[in-house]
């Protein structure tokens, strides 16, 4: 046998095993970087459900503290009566606040665990009530006020992007359509009278 084909017989373990270990790191990294991806995609969604639930949870936390509820009782009859994904985050916060955390600091880690800034926004307001020893009623109130008008300006956003899509077909599809129903007559009288 020559040599070379011996060289190669003696090498084709250790290529062999090269290559499977290469293929076993591809694939985790693919798995790794398909997992993050999908963990963003979960996370932003996860945000979005919690800013879509928020503005209740605001008008009902106002509405407890109308009815002369202090605010960690309110947030743990929210959590008790809501569900959903801000529902769980309000359980973690008056966990928190069980476990010994006061009221502010409740708050910031709700915040921190949301990373959403109109939650950031609401809850740096209370802090801020909280610490100054602001009327919170009047605080939240305006809050409400708030929120109402972001959760406006986001329909109206949504709206006028709906609005475009919708325009695309009719701008490439349902125009030209009508324009060639129009035109087509005159283009066929125009083709008899010039005879072709």
């Amino acid at each position: 046998m020559p040599r070379s084909i011996l060289a190669l017989i003696a090498v084709a373990p250790f290529v062999t095993i090269a290559a499977v270990l290469l293929w076993h790191e591809f694939q985790v990294e693919v798995v790794t970087s398909v997992g993050g991806l999908r963990l963003a995609a979960a996370t932003k969604k996860s945000r979005r459900e919690i800013e879509r639930e928020f503005p209740m949870v605001v008008e009902l936390f106002a509405i407890l503290l109308g009815a002369n509820l202090s605010p960690a009782v309110a947030l743990l009859r929210i959590s008790q009566r809501s569900h959903g994904e801000f529902a769980e985050v309000l359980q973690e916060a008056v966990s928190d606040i069980r476990h010994g955390a006061n009221f502010s600091q409740a708050l910031e880690l709700l915040s921190t665990r949301v990373a959403s800034p109109m939650v950031r926004r609401f809850c740096d307001s209370l802090m801020i009530a909280v610490e100054r020893g602001s009327p919170l009623l009047e605080v939240v109130n305006r809050q409400v006020a708030e929120v109402r008008q972001e959760q406006k300006v986001a329909l109206i956003e949504a709206a006028g992007k709906a609005e475009i899509g919708l325009m695309i077909p009719v701008v490439f599809l349902i125009l030209p359509i009508s324009v060639l129903f129009a035109l087509w007559p005159s283009y066929f009288s125009l083709g008899r009278a010039v005879g072709l």
